[in-house]
């Protein structure tokens, strides 16, 4: 059932046949000793004397060798039943009719019974018992011969079987069998390992993984050794809760799933809690892979092993989005005016979103007309409101001038209302709200900067060429970039320094213009981020990043210069900036047409120029030239 025809070579039958070669050899020398004796009638007494002489040393010599000979084979078969018997696995060598015919000290421990008892017990289906068929698994390897030969490998059987054991229970063991030989016929060598404990934990963990599996809550497990924390377990409630499949999630950090509105507050407790290798728990705003949002009560807990070494960190994801909505339902009785501020902040950063996402995936040749619409779409709230707020202040003075009238000529009014005065504090009111209604007023005329300044970089309605204010496109998507160019707590500001000249109108397309502009600036941010990721807060502060952006006429061109203090590109790179689909970002950074189609824009459009000076080192330089008129 488990075997072939064996090798008949092996060591032990190399060894019988170097014995029997050294004893033929024996013979044949003594046969040669007779031959002076036969000879003697034609040889004269001296060479008798030589012959004779010579075939006994030769003899000495090789009883020396057979001599060499036994000490070697001893020592050999004492460091052989050595291995053996000292061998954790048990092994049993069972002869053809499956009689058991030697048996080593651990497969006594494995049976719970004396060698003497085993030998001549059949061991198939009376010693060892397979499993039942649905379980059984069987793996067959070839071993090669070893040295130069041209004999086959020998064929290896694997597979678990149940140990019947002496007055204990039986056992799972792993059996590996192969062929040799025993007493000068083929039997079998079977190396037996008990797996009983290793098959009850492999039982738990399945239990467990069921238990984990059959849960509501979202569970991951990160792997603490890498630096970036990548999952590498998560259970099917949470790819449910996010909508991403097991194989879109292994390998990624959970940051995969915050969105621009992510509490950052939450973000940096996860990532001290991570740093410091303590729990945390914290409620934040996630996002499916569909885009929808949802709110996500999250706890990380570390993992030690026996050591104390921190090995993973286990994620614990509930959603609790209904929750979140019933709280936020409860705010829907506040005032009018704070609605109207909650709402125009939430276009705001719906803009501010819009915009970090188009100028990220480069789809340049839409953001025109989308910001054009924004620009439009909040330019009609900001005018009623702008509008209402002069008929506010107006009638707030009103109010005010009324009250005074009554404190005039009613000083001592009824307990009641000085009461009702005293507890909402008519005088602060009095006070702090015409401030209120000057900062919202400093506030909407803010928005309609911006809303103006996104008018000017879009352009969407310009089909022809027309006299366009270089100056204005370029500060109107600076004032888009304007986030990417703030600093925070970890990093400076990057510094913008503007060396404008005197520059007459040019006659061009002010939206795809722009459109240059965003994509040669962005890529400058991007260069100089990365440079700061790799310095320390030092040596930001002593060579801050910077962009300069110059502007002259040379001849019948305008030119523009913007240049930044980044680590500059190669050569090899600086041939190939302008090819399309070239990149050298990572995967989801960028799909290297910017320069591509900034190169179309400037060259074929408008039958301009546009090249790359660069060093390694020493940032980079974009020069665009434009004709003043066409």
């Amino acid at each position: 059932m488990f075997f072939q025809e064996a090798d008949p070579e092996n060591k032990v039958s190399n060894i019988s046949r170097n014995h029997k070669k050294t004893a033929h050899n024996m013979i044949h020398r003594t046969d040669y000793q007779q031959i002076p004796k036969k000879r003697a009638e034609n040889s004269t007494d001296a060479n008798i004397s030589e012959a004779y002489s010579l075939s006994l040393c030769e003899l000495q010599q090789m009883e020396r060798a057979m001599e060499q000979l036994k000490q070697d084979l001893k020592a050999s078969e004492s460091r052989f039943r050595n291995v053996i018997e000292k061998n954790a696995d048990g092994i049993a060598i069972v002869n053809k009719r499956g009689l058991v015919c030697f048996a080593n000290p651990s497969a006594e421990a494995l049976f719970n019974c004396t060698a003497e008892e085993l030998l001549g017990q059949a061991f198939f289906g009376n010693l060892v018992v397979e499993v039942s068929a649905c379980d059984l698994e069987m793996a067959t390897d070839i071993i090669p011969q070893v040295g130069k030969t041209e004999a086959p490998g020998t064929r290896v059987v694997q597979t678990e079987v149940e140990a019947i054991r002496k007055q204990k229970a039986n056992a799972v063991v792993e059996m590996r069998v192969v062929e040799t030989e025993w007493d000068g016929e083929m039997a079998y060598l079977a190396t037996l390992r008990d797996i009983t404990d290793r098959k009850r934990a492999e039982e738990m963990l399945w239990l467990y993984d069921r238990a984990i599996a059959a849960t509501s809550t979202g569970f991951t497990i990160s792997d603490a050794t890498d630096p970036e924390h990548p999952i590498i377990y998560c259970n099917p409630a949470f790819e449910s809760m996010t909508g991403y499949r097991r194989q879109e999630i292994i390998g990624k950090n959970c940051r995969f799933l915050h969105g621009s509105d992510t509490d950052p507050a939450a973000v940096e407790i996860i990532r001290q809690a991570l740093q410091t290798e303590s729990e945390c728990k914290v409620i934040l705003k996630n996002y499916r892979k569909d885009g929808t949002a949802f709110w996500n009560c999250f706890s990380i807990s570390p993992v030690r092993d026996r050591l104390g070494k921190l090995t993973h960190f286990i994620g614990v994801q509930r959603d609790i989005t209904e929750r979140k909505q019933a709280e936020e339902a409860l705010h829907i009785s506040e005032a009018q005016s704070r609605e109207q501020a909650a709402q125009l902040a939430a276009t705001l950063n719906q803009l501010k979103a819009t915009n970090s996402q188009l100028v990220q995936s480069e789809k340049m040749s839409s953001l025109g007309l989308l910001l054009a619409g924004v620009a439009h779409e909040i330019n009609n709230p900001v005018s009623f409101i702008y509008g209402n707020l002069t008929h506010l202040t107006n009638y707030t003075q009103d109010l005010f001038h009324h009250l005074e009238l009554y404190q005039k000529h009613y000083p001592d009014p009824v307990a009641e209302i000085q009461q009702a005065r005293e507890e909402n504090e008519l005088d602060f009111l009095a006070e702090d709200l015409p401030k209120i209604l000057s900062s919202m007023s400093v506030g909407v005329e803010r928005i309609c900067q911006i809303v103006q300044s996104l008018r000017n970089f879009s352009r969407h309605d310009d089909s022809k060429m027309k006299p366009v204010n270089i100056h204005e496109g370029i500060d109107s998507t600076l004032l888009i970039l304007n986030h990417r160019l703030k600093g925070n707590g970890e990093k400076p500001p990057i510094q913008i320094v503007k060396l404008y000249g005197e520059l007459p109108t040019v006659e061009c397309f002010a939206g795809p213009i722009n459109q240059v502009f965003m994509n040669i600036l962005s890529n400058a941010i991007d260069a100089l981020e990365d440079a700061n990721n790799r310095k320390n807060c030092q040596e930001m502060v002593e060579n801050p990043s910077q962009i300069r952006i110059s502007t002259e006429v040379v001849g019948n061109f305008v030119a523009i210069k913007i240049a930044d203090n980044g680590p500059g590109i190669t050569e090899q790179v600086k041939q190939q900036i302008f090819d399309t689909f070239f990149t050298t970002k990572p995967i989801g950074k960028g799909t290297g047409m910017g320069l591509s189609i900034s190169y179309q824009i400037i060259v074929e459009r408008h039958k301009g120029e546009l090249y790359c000076t660069s060093e390694l080192g020493k940032g980079t330089e974009f020069t665009i030239k434009i004709p003043i008129a066409h």
